[in-house]
């Protein structure tokens, strides 16, 4: 083989295959698609938590036994718990 078709052969590689430099740098198009996607899952992960805590909240405040003026005490050193306000 030529050494001229031997440089167009190495730079016919080179162009080809080192791919976009817009698409697989730094910065370029597959990190910004990444990055986007971690923000909407972590967005939606807070959403669910954020959602998870006002459910518990909800859930403390059905278990109340006691009036607003009392406070609840457990003694559960027996089996069932006793439950008294005072």
């Amino acid at each position: 083989m030529s050494q001229r078709a031997m440089l167009a052969a190495v730079m016919g590689f080179l162009m080809l295959g080192t791919g976009c430099p817009h698409t697989y740098r730094k910065g370029g198009k597959l990190d910004r698609a990444m990055q986007q996607d971690m923000k909407d899952k972590f967005k939606q992960r807070g959403e669910e938590f954020r959602n998870q805590e006002l459910e518990d909240d909800e859930d403390e405040d059905e278990e109340r036994i006691c009036p607003d003026d009392k406070v609840e005490y457990r003694d559960c050193r027996t089996l069932p718990c006793t439950v008294t306000c005072q």
